[in-house]
């Protein structure tokens, strides 16, 4: 077997990469040899600059690294990467290119940032201020695939997803029925009981519709992203709240799926073949959401 490269080489700014650079307890020790195997298998697939950013910005090229393995353990094959222009990740299709644009959400700042919670004090998880840092994401990078097509780094007939990693925003892994990705770009709100007036049983359930989310200022980005034509370019969008030391032991378990019901270039159904996927299964009446589990 080669021997591992390290890539935990230079100094940087960046905590936690200094802290697994510096291997400061058994955690650190661990999560360096995992990145340093990661990269190993998948470096010849990314941007080759990649190892000079990690030491600044450690986990949003962590999340790079990381989702071209799991889409490698998966069974896609990615095309070999030599330059930082255009997406992140190329997928080879027999018919096509699948081009994958990986983002880190933040937690923002000002008043609609996403405050840390106080482990001795009870609170609401700040659901609407998390969906915010989840759809700036999401805008950042659709405006970079009209980038992307202007400047004929991808063909526009080539579908084209957005991965987003969450793990950095306070709160985001508290979870709910429906994944708070889905609830981003699609406008289901909160879960409605229905119950019988004669026993109080519940008899059937549905959500409320939130067409968006309301900011401090009283504005704020719609719901309907995946509702849009305007977005029908973005294919599907990939989630995961993983990060270098919170990541499930069968790692394809850490990926979900939502397909765009408008867009122009789909994905086939399964088409990630491990994970959680989401999908519309009839726009025209109502939004019926169905999900499948590899």
């Amino acid at each position: 077997m080669p021997e591992i490269l390290d890539i935990f080489q230079t100094n940087g700014a960046d905590e936690v990469y200094c802290s697994i650079k510096d291997e400061i307890n058994p955690r650190c020790q661990e999560a360096k040899v995992f990145v340093n195997q990661l990269w190993q298998l998948v470096h010849n697939y990314l941007d080759p600059d990649l190892p000079a950013k990690l030491p600044n910005q450690f986990h949003q090229h962590f999340w790079e690294i990381y989702l071209a393995d799991l889409l490698l353990k998966i069974g896609l094959n990615l095309d070999y990467s030599n330059s930082s222009d255009g997406p992140d990740i190329c997928i080879k299709c027999s018919d096509s290119s699948v081009w994958v644009e990986a983002v880190t959400a933040l937690a923002g700042d000002g008043v609609d940032a996403v405050q840390k919670a106080d482990f001795d004090v009870a609170s609401d998880v700040p659901d609407d201020q998390i969906k915010l840092r989840l759809l700036n994401s999401f805008d950042k990078k659709s405006k970079k695939y009209e980038v992307c097509k202007q400047k004929n780094w991808v063909d526009s007939k080539d579908p084209y997803i957005i991965a987003i990693n969450d793990a950095l925003v306070p709160s985001a892994r508290c979870k709910q029925e429906i994944p708070r990705i889905v609830r981003s770009l699609l406008p289901f709100g909160d879960s409605v009981l229905h119950l019988d007036k004669e026993t109080l049983h519940v008899v059937g359930t549905s959500y409320e519709y939130q067409g968006k989310v309301v900011k401090a200022s009283g504005n704020g980005p719609e719901t309907t992203y995946f509702l849009n034509p305007k977005f029908s370019g973005i294919s599907a969008v990939i989630y995961s709240c993983a990060d270098v030391f919170n990541y499930p032991t069968d790692s394809s378990q850490s990926l979900l799926l939502l397909h765009n019901p408008l867009a122009v270039n789909p994905l086939p159904l399964g088409f990630l073949k491990k994970g959680h996927e989401y999908w519309i299964d009839d726009q025209y009446d109502r939004l019926r959401l169905s999900c499948r589990v590899r």
